[in-house]
């Protein structure tokens, strides 16, 4: 039962699916009907002096030249679809008549009077489906009577909104019928299309076309308030499921309607019933051989591995046996655990080796440790006692230089501070720069710019050498012949109501390329820095967004005439030591 309800609800869906689908098409091709009727007005392809729509409303007595034009135009028309029969064009101001198609035209006094009045509020209509006919022409050549679908459109005279005429265009249902004909199987199934009086614009039989339905099971669907949808016929050899979807445009009032009967819906459950319960044995069988299978040939070698296991629990296997290989050659799954667990017991010899490696290197770092904590003050005595010996010997210079380097020593290798006091790394600058101007003989200026205010921020520590120390890798050329000027700033300044301290470090050594200066800028940004000159600005930009989060940061400029400037701003908010 949910089997036949589901495979009905899937049949319901695909079909009205495959019903939207066609209705669409169906309406793109009136659509294009109706675009090539409207010709009549522009006269852009029906002659050479396009007079066709000033013929119908201006001349009273349609000479020879005249005639021509409008028969050329209809010509023309009646090519701009292929499926058009013939066109019926009238002129009520010189109350002509023509008719052309592809093989004859001709024309005529008077209007032909159709069966069906033209509807009230409308310009186009589609009137549905009937046998062709001359339209009261005589015409020396005409083709028997087919089923035709006509367009009728009001020819108007734009100033006063008036007809001045009429334009019929019969249309063969070649191309409705072949879109109808994909919809439906037949024998088993049935489509129609219906107008709202009950008439068949298209159905089965070609030969009720344009005729009234003989039983009342389209009513609910041409009456139907809804869009799409379907219900259920219990009466007749058609009984079952009826999909519908309308199709209503200004021109057009139509329904689609395909009927599904029982016996059809009845048979496609049954088939996937079938088709399941094979499918189902199918793995049955699949799931009984599989389990022989694996009670055969997987049951023996499991034992096995469980014997050795046992063994390794018991104690039968000694820790110097444990590289053992265990005797089970299998490529299948049993050889992969029988390999992973070798692996297990290799891995186990090595963690007990690896215990006593440990334990000798924990020793060997215990004594690094202690060397590394005695070098330090060694370094700093050895330091102090040759200053001595320096003013001893009346070097106050080189007493001041080894001065410098132990308060650089001592400020880097002091571990116990991350953060301090913007004046610290001040003086660890200014010490780093006294050996500087010793080692390039004052061939460069340096200029202090330093609020007050700034010097108690907590910053974190060493973010200032690697921008000094930048200069002296990239931009400072000692045997140029102009001085070099290194300017190391710091202030306050507001961003966006947030009060920031700003460090600049610039210089007027020879600078980077604009190409240069994007890529820097670009790999600031990126995750990973293998670039060498930028692994120092990097470093300095990711500790101070450690410290102070992702509101710090820093920049890179030009300096003009030439020259850089490099710029950190931290947030005041967290950090203060005023």
């Amino acid at each position: 039962m949910f089997t036949k309800e589901r495979v009905t609800e899937d049949t319901i869906t695909n079909n009205s699916a495959l019903i939207s689908q066609a209705k669409m098409n169906i309406l793109n091709y009136l659509n294009g009907v109706v675009q090539a009727s409207t010709t009549i007005y522009t006269g852009q392809h029906l002659s050479e002096l396009g007079q066709l729509y000033e013929i119908l409303q201006t001349e009273r007595d349609i000479n020879y030249m005249s005639d021509k034009v409008i028969k050329s135009g209809l010509q023309v028309m009646s090519h701009s679809v292929k499926e058009i029969k013939q066109i019926y064009l009238y002129a009520s101001v010189s109350d002509r008549s023509f008719l052309a198609s592809n093989d004859y035209q001709n024309s005529a006094k008077g209007k032909y009077e159709s069966l069906r009045p033209f509807p009230d509020n409308k310009s186009v209509y589609f009137e549905t489906t009937h046998p062709s006919h001359n339209y009261n022409i005589a015409l020396n050549v005409y083709s028997a009577p087919t089923p035709v679908l006509s367009m009728h459109r009001k020819v108007m005279y734009s100033p006063s909104n008036t007809s001045i005429g009429e334009l019929v265009i019969d249309l063969q249902l070649n191309l409705i019928s072949d879109i109808s004909q994909s919809l439906f199987t037949h024998n088993q199934e049935e489509l129609y299309i219906l107008d709202d009086d009950g008439f068949i614009v298209f159905g089965p039989d070609a030969a009720k076309w344009g005729q009234p339905l003989d039983s009342s099971w389209g009513n609910e669907a041409i009456h139907s308030g809804l869009d799409k949808g379907s219900y259920e016929w219990t009466k007749g050899p058609y009984a079952g499921i009826n999909v519908y979807e309308k199709m209503k445009t200004d021109y057009v009032s139509w329904t689609i309607v395909k009927r599904l009967p029982y016996d059809q819906l009845t048979k496609n459950a049954r088939q996937l019933a079938l088709i399941n319960s094979l499918v189902l044995t199918f793995f049955m069988l699949i799931v009984i051989a599989g389990t022989v299978y694996i009670s055969i040939r997987f049951t023996a070698p499991i034992k096995q591995l469980i014997r050795y296991i046992t063994r390794i629990q018991s104690g039968q296997v000694q820790l110097g046996e444990l590289n053992a290989d265990i005797e089970l050659a299998r490529t299948d799954e049993m050889g992969i655990l029988a390999n992973r667990f070798h692996g297990l017991m290799q891995n186990l010899n090595q963690m007990v080796m690896r215990e006593y490696r440990l334990e000798l290197a924990n020793k060997s770092n215990q004594l690094m440790a202690l060397q590394a904590q005695i070098n330090p003050h060694f370094l700093n005595n050895a330091l102090q006692s040759i200053g001595t010996l320096a003013l001893q010997h009346d070097a106050p210079k080189v007493y001041a230089l080894i001065a410098s380097l132990a308060k650089m020593m001592h400020y880097s290798m002091n571990t116990n501070e991350s953060v301090v006091p913007l004046r610290k790394e001040l003086d660890h600058i200014k010490a780093y720069l006294e050996l500087q101007k010793q080692r390039f003989e004052h061939q460069f200026e340096i200029i202090y710019d330093i609020e007050e205010s700034t010097k108690a921020i907590s910053v974190p520590k060493m973010i200032l050498q690697p921008l000094v120390e930048n200069y002296f890798k990239h931009g400072f050329k000692p045997s140029s012949s102009a001085s070099g000027l290194l300017r190391i700033q710091a202030m306050k300044h507001i961003v966006h109501e947030d009060e920031y301290l700003k460090l600049i470090v610039e210089d007027n050594g020879i600078g980077i390329t604009e190409e240069r200066l994007r890529e820097v800028r670009n790999r600031l940004n990126a995750p990973s820095i293998t670039d060498e000159a930028c692994i120092g600005l990097s470093n300095v930009l990711t500790r101070v967004q450690l410290y102070f989060t992702d509101d710090a940061f820093l920049d890179v400029e030009h300096v003009q005439p030439q020259g850089l400037r490099i710029v950190i701003h931290i947030p005041m908010k967290k950090g203060a030591l005023e």
